[in-house]
């Protein structure tokens, strides 16, 4: 896959700021951003975006916060993962799964009694390595899963519902808002001989006719999925569970506080570093 030109976009700000200005980011879009100090106290983010895309301005409450501009500038495309996936090995998560991120081509790995799940790292996609996308694959191994129809929120590299289909899944259909990530997804779907459903869009690209879920699958950064919430939870059939990831531990208790309200109720919490991801189960209908 050829790399992407981009662009960086450098803001100075308050530390008190910070997690406001990330979340204003990953809504404009980001790829990524960086966190350093800079002078007398303040933070430098820089922030990436495609060549295509840019933040637009400042919300006036973080210009009134001192957020400013510092600088943009492109930078010529490169391979950032390539010395990644030279240096990379499979990867052992929970009791059954061994992702793996080289190459296609690399010699198969003695898996054993484990999984063996096939997700190079050739995008910015994961592939199993980041904590919060862990832990679900963690707590998907409680879930009985056999003969279930699974929906993979947000599905990037496809990793959570190519596990879902190795753990017996009946069904699974992914959706991404980024249009790359269907394509990701199915070429990685190819390499493990897994046929998930992908489209881009967001949830209310599904329709009525798609029913509801035994299981659902986020992992998402709040600020990315609130305005979908209601309709996710619905999408949960009675029940059904649902596991949520991308979080933030801050961030937990108000996010379990709009799923409770919705009707899903904590099964189980799983916490790794400063992230935590959380097991719910439908209430009623």
């Amino acid at each position: 896959m050829a790399a992407e030109s981009y662009r960086v976009f450098r803001y100075s700000l308050p530390a008190a700021v910070e997690d406001d200005v990330a979340a204003w980011l990953w809504r404009q879009g980001t790829s990524g951003s960086q966190v350093r100090d800079g002078r007398a106290g303040e933070l430098l983010i820089d922030a990436f975006f495609p060549e295509t895309r840019s933040p637009g301005t400042l919300p006036a409450v973080l210009d009134a916060a001192g957020v400013r501009l510092a600088g943009a500038q492109a930078v010529a495309p490169a391979d950032w993962l390539e010395s990644y996936r030279a240096a990379a090995r499979p990867l052992e998560i929970g009791r059954r799964l061994l992702v793996d991120p080289r190459e296609p081509d690399a010699p198969a790995p003695v898996a054993g009694r484990r999984f063996w799940l096939r997700v190079p790292a050739r995008t910015a996609f994961g592939t199993g390595s980041h904590e919060s996308t862990r832990l679900v694959l963690e707590l998907m191994e409680g879930l009985e899963l056999s003969g279930k129809r699974v929906l993979d929120v947000g599905t990037g590299s496809g990793i959570l519902g190519l596990a879902a289909l190795v753990h017996g899944a009946r069904a699974v259909v992914g959706f991404d808002l980024d249009l790359a990530a269907p394509l990701v997804a199915a070429q990685n779907a190819g390499l493990n001989r897994l046929r998930p459903a992908l489209f881009a869009g967001g949830a209310a690209a599904l329709g009525a006719r798609a029913g509801r879920f035994d299981v659902v699958l986020a992992n998402v950064v709040p600020e990315q999925l609130l305005a979908d919430l209601p309709a996710l939870a619905a999408l949960v059939a009675p029940g059904g569970e649902a596991l949520f990831s991308g979080l933030l531990v801050p961030q937990g208790r108000g996010f379990l506080a709009r799923l409770r309200a919705l009707g899903l109720r904590r099964r189980s919490t799983r916490r790794a570093g400063e992230w935590v991801a959380y097991r719910l189960a439908r209430v009623g209908a």
